[in-house]
């Protein structure tokens, strides 16, 4: 007689502790500080409070990162002395810039078309720079529900909103009223709204109507500060360059010289393999059949296909047990390539 088990409470921990990894859920984007997502012809906003750095850190992490093979590579190059450093080696930025040389001189012998291409590849790998830091959310809604200061989130800029915060510390030359100083002091800093607009017709956002609060405020009460500092994120593990190695392979698949052993499913390889297979197995029937299958001499050329196939012998099916082992043995593969 069937009877219910019991639930299995150490199983269901496990399961839920693997949808709250980055692999089983979008815990790693949680971390995240949620920008606007707006359509072309609207704008958006979030605001933040920059917190200041973890005691002997910096303030942000920089990094630059190539998209090629449709992966994320991070640039070796550090940044030294307010450059990116050429002397680190990184096949990829000199491939860029080969490109951008390569286009020049097209351009200048009246090639624009083949110049045109080579930008166009320089582009899609051009490094693109990336800031991290700190935050605080101020407004932020949650399941339905609206929450305040939350965080620490990472905040991930690009270069035009890294300077904007940058300036408002130290001040712009051209601008008198610029400088804010310490914009992330815990009793008199300032808070920074970042705008995001997306013109129709371009398919890139533009932030450039952010901008940080002219009143001083408050970052927290004594309990939300002591919770922030004891969380703040490592910026330093969001930077993880690659060995020249990894570079050169990544290189090469984008050249063409070798497979991208990571692009996952091969269809041409599977579709091959089992064409191959339907041929060997037609191959197998006509060698066990004396003299091939021959065709009846009296069966006129002009015979309709369904009539010849009223003739021939039909392949008897395969009996349902036989059927029910190859889904047990498909299923036990599955399961193995899951594990």
């Amino acid at each position: 007689m069937a009877e219910f088990g019991n639930l299995n409470l150490e199983e269901m921990a496990g399961e839920d502790n693997r949808l709250s990894t980055a692999g089983g859920g979008n815990n790693f984007l949680d971390q995240f500080v949620p920008m606007p997502d707006v359509k072309p012809g609207q704008s958006g906003s979030v605001s933040i409070r920059i917190l200041p750095p973890q005691k002997g850190g910096r303030l942000f992490q920089y990094n630059r990162v190539h998209t090629m093979n449709g992966r994320k590579v991070h640039c070796p190059r550090p940044l030294a002395n307010g450059k990116w450093d050429r002397q680190v080696a990184c096949p990829i930025c000199d491939y860029y810039s080969g490109l951008w040389r390569q286009a020049d001189k097209l351009d200048k012998a009246g090639h624009g078309a083949e110049a045109d291409k080579l930008k166009d590849e320089a582009r899609d790998i051009k490094p693109v720079e990336r800031y991290y830091y700190n935050a605080i959310v101020r407004s932020l809604t949650l399941d339905g529900e609206t929450k305040t200061n939350v965080g620490p989130r990472i905040l991930s800029v690009g270069k035009i909103l890294h300077k904007m915060i940058i300036r408002a510390i130290v001040g712009d030359d051209n601008d008198a009223d610029s400088k804010l100083g310490n914009i992330t002091d815990l009793k008199n800093g300032y808070d920074f709204v970042i705008r995001k607009e997306v013109t129709p017709g371009e398919g890139f956002p533009k932030y450039d109507r952010s901008a940080f609060a002219r009143s001083t405020s408050v970052t927290g009460d004594p309990a939300e500060i002591k919770a922030w500092v004891e969380a703040l994120h490592d910026l330093t593990k969001l930077r993880n360059p690659k060995d020249l190695d990894v570079l050169e392979k990544e290189l090469a698949i984008h050249r063409g010289l070798i497979a991208d052993e990571n692009e996952g499913f091969n269809t041409e390889e599977f579709d091959a393999k089992w064409k191959q297979a339907a041929s060997d197995e037609v191959n197998e029937l006509m060698e066990a059949t004396p003299g091939g299958v021959a065709v009846p001499a009296d069966i006129p050329a002009e015979t309709s296909e369904a009539t010849a196939a009223s003739t021939t012998t039909e392949t008897p099916e395969a009996p349902a047990e036989d059927l029910n082992i190859e889904d047990d043995d498909f299923l036990a593969q599955l399961d193995e390539i899951n594990k």
